[in-house]
């Protein structure tokens, strides 16, 4: 009765149908309980088994990037930009999609970005460590209107810098759905200039 009930209830909000799964359903065929090579090439770089169920949790699909195309070379990168292992293993379990992204296109291009802020190198690498999504924001789309947003409200390039380091995520928001209206509503409270 509970399954039927599931089956044909809805999501609220959606108005898609919410289908319980057994176990059975939930595996199509034997070849997803077999690790991968690049789940094994994670494990065998130290990542634990929690860890890499989180991986295969947020990648959506199966976890099989290409080793020697796209897993390899990242992780070379991350490394390149002085990051300690927990900060990779940590832009890897909270990020796997960077193994999606284009290395030269999408990587590169933020941690380039990052630094003509005005970041060293330990910066670059703390800041996609508290924030590794920031890696998948387009800079002329997404990174550099919302900076130049934040210079707007009369923050100097070492504010904005500052900003940036210490809260990447806000690099996320919409920034007309979002930041501004916020900021809006601050100045609106009289919160606004230095504060």
């Amino acid at each position: 009765p509970c399954e039927s009930w599931l089956a044909i209830g809805r999501w609220r909000g959606a108005g898609r149908p919410l289908v319980a799964r057994s176990r059975v359903q939930r595996r199509s065929s034997v070849e997803d309980d077999a690790r991968t090579p690049a789940e094994e090439y994670l494990e065998s770089l130290g990542f634990s088994a929690g860890e890499m169920r989180k991986v295969k949790a947020l990648y959506l699909r199966r976890f099989n990037p290409d080793v020697s195309s796209k897993v390899k070379p990242i992780l070379s990168w991350l490394s390149d930009l002085r990051m300690t292992e927990v900060q990779v293993k940590k832009v890897v379990t909270s990020c796997p999609s960077i193994f999606r992204l284009s290395l030269e296109g999408n990587l590169k291009p933020v941690a380039q970005w990052l630094s003509s802020l005005g970041m060293d190198d330990s910066q670059v690498a703390k800041t996609i460590g508290k924030w590794p999504q920031i890696l998948g924001c387009s800079v002329d789309g997404n990174l550099k209107p919302t900076t130049q947003w934040f210079s707007s409200l009369g923050m100097d390039d070492l504010q904005v810098a500052k900003v940036v380091a210490t809260y990447p995520s806000l690099l996320g928001f919409n920034l007309d759905k979002n930041l501004k209206p916020k900021v809006n509503i601050l100045q609106e409270q009289g919160l606004a200039g230095s504060q």
